[in-house]
């Protein structure tokens, strides 16, 4: 937990920025929802096939989904998605020239009961 999944118009030239907004979002979203950073898991999808609008070719989209644990009141996952927002505008914006891109974010909650986890201990000494 948290899940992010990051999908984008494949055409926007952000590919460079995307690992170091995925970070800005950990770090982001840890504050807000009070999470654990080393539990996030990020996610990203370029796609190739997106109409929007009228079908302009300069239509273009980021869509970013965050899935954390249940149990958060509303508020926390209103101010979540918020920050979440503001990250994608502020690493993103100013990359994607003559595209008009709709910039989105969707906080679900990913139910406790439902959700499982198992982490290794990391490399074992020989």
């Amino acid at each position: 937990m948290p899940q992010l999944e990051i999908e984008y118009s494949a055409q926007l030239p952000i590919k460079d920025e995307l690992s170091k907004l995925a970070v800005d979002l950990h770090y982001v979203i840890a504050r807000e929802a009070d999470a654990e950073l080393s539990s996030f898991k990020t996610r990203i999808t370029p796609l190739e096939n997106v109409v929007i609008g009228d079908g302009d070719p300069k239509n273009a989209m980021v869509h970013l989904d965050i899935r954390l644990l249940s149990g958060r009141i509303n508020a926390v996952k209103f101010a979540t998605g918020e920050a979440a927002l503001a990250a994608l505008i502020d690493r993103l914006e100013w990359l994607v020239g003559d595209y008009q891109v709709q910039f989105t974010v969707e906080v679900h909650d990913l139910d406790r009961e439902n959700y499982f986890k198992h982490v290794t201990d990391g490399p074992r000494a020989a």
